[in-house]
């Protein structure tokens, strides 16, 4: 790895990495610390703005973790801003009741994009550079995590133009043009994760190879290539999975090679807001394959491939002929049917939309039976018979779309649900 310590080096690599980034022209937001990466970064973007026609806010975050230096940081910072005649925000926060690297970094990553909105930026600047990347790869991979690329150098908003610039030479470029930094005394400490990847296993790893950083940073761009891939991939599998208002399914995924598989299932999930750790989505993927039971989480439900989660249904009472409900991806609707809906007609009454309830009955051709049965027979699983739209008339069922039953039916007006594609494709899902 070159270790660019003159200015114009570092000037032409910021350079191209706003042009690569499309953010020429733009507003951004430089997370400035105090240290010496983000110092350097945050000068070297001074010097480019005029060329690069991009605006600078610095932005300092106290995380209250060390009040004895919180105040000298605060001041370079400060400094740093008043002399390059940019705005500034010094956030300071309560001290937290338990210090963890991980919940801090989730702080000042809400912190930044609350005061990138407020300038109105288009970007946040991050100091990280090659030594920080070796060591994230490292503690992925001690981790199990899957894809263990790294930090990439650029995802939207967060902006990472240093990734391949050593730590030393940040420094040493921080010396030659006289910028005051801080040294985080947090950093010498054994305590925390990354400090001991930096003090105790990345020296192991350069006697072994002295550009173990840049290796193990050539691996982490490799990675990441292959990762922004395979989850494209991945996001067209899922974006082709069959869908109801209130599930998924995921038997498809079947088809797909067992790490497509786990990548779609990682995604699924995290559309519902649920991000599981390697050991636990494999307990997940093992019930998806198995046709097993299992909660990823509280209010989800994963049984024989579908996932489900509740739902409460749209009332709908008292709408107008012409009015319209959406449930899910399925339009209601009174009076004149489209040419792509399924229609019924029935006889006056208040119309409503809902699940199943508990002594629920249909009128068949030989009399009534239970909604229940019908679906049994229908071998609707468990957890989506509650799930699918009936139509009442006075709160009564009389009508379930797309299934082959009869109707307690009237006269004078329709009701129609479309579109007949998208009521077929709920019940292949169920069946």
């Amino acid at each position: 790895m070159s270790k660019p310590g003159a200015m114009q080096d570092l000037q032409a690599l910021v350079r191209i990495g706003l042009e690569e980034t499309d953010l020429v022209g733009s507003r951004i937001v430089v997370a400035v610390s105090g240290g010496p990466d983000s110092v350097a970064l945050f000068h070297i973007l001074t010097r480019v703005a005029a060329e690069a026609r991009i605006g600078l806010h610095l932005c300092h975050i106290d995380h209250g973790w060390r009040p004895e230096a919180a105040e000298a940081e605060a001041a370079i910072c400060r400094g740093l801003a008043e002399r390059s005649n940019v705005g500034w925000s010094v956030v300071h926060l309560p001290p937290p009741p338990v210090r963890s690297e991980e919940s801090a970094r989730d702080v000042r990553r809400s912190v930044l994009l609350r005061v990138m909105r407020a300038v109105g930026a288009q970007a946040i600047a991050l100091g990280h550079q090659a030594d920080d990347q070796a060591e994230t790869v490292i503690m992925q991979l001690v981790r199990g995590t899957g894809a263990a690329a790294g930090m990439r150098r650029w995802r939207p908003p967060f902006w990472r133009p240093l990734l391949q610039v050593e730590r030393s030479s940040l420094q040493d470029y921080c010396r030659e043009h006289g910028l005051a930094f801080a040294i985080d005394a947090t950093n010498l400490s054994g305590k925390y994760g990354r400090n001991r990847v930096r003090i105790d296993l990345m020296p192991l790893l350069r006697r072994e190879n002295p550009r173990a950083a840049e290796a193990l940073g050539r691996f982490a761009a490799l990675r990441g290539e292959e990762e922004d891939w395979l989850e494209q991939e991945a996001a067209t599998i899922v974006a082709a999975l069959p869908r109801w208002p209130s599930g998924i399914d995921l038997r498809p995924l079947a088809r797909q090679p067992l790490p497509m598989q786990r990548r779609a299932l990682r995604r699924v999930l995290a559309e519902r807001g649920v991000a599981l750790g390697a050991a636990r989505l494999g307990e997940v993927h093992q019930a998806l394959v198995s046709g097993g039971r299992i909660s990823p989480r509280a209010d989800l439900r994963l049984e024989h491939g579908l996932l489900s989660w509740p739902e409460v249904p749209l009332p709908w009472s008292g709408i107008v002929p012409g009015g319209r409900l959406l449930w899910g991806d399925l339009r209601f609707g009174v009076g004149m049917a489209p040419s792509d809906a399924l229609s019924a007609e029935v006889g006056e009454g208040t119309l409503s939309v809902r699940p199943r309830r508990p002594g629920d009955r249909l009128r068949l051709a030989g009399g009534t039976r239970k909604l229940q049965d019908i679906l049994v027979d229908a071998r609707v699983p468990r957890a989506v018979r509650d799930r699918l739209p009936v139509v009442c008339r006075d709160g009564r069922p009389v009508w379930l779309p797309g299934h082959p039953c009869g109707l307690d039916a009237g006269f004078g007006r329709t009701v129609w649900v479309g579109s007949a594609e998208v009521v077929a494709q709920l019940w292949r899902v169920l069946e």
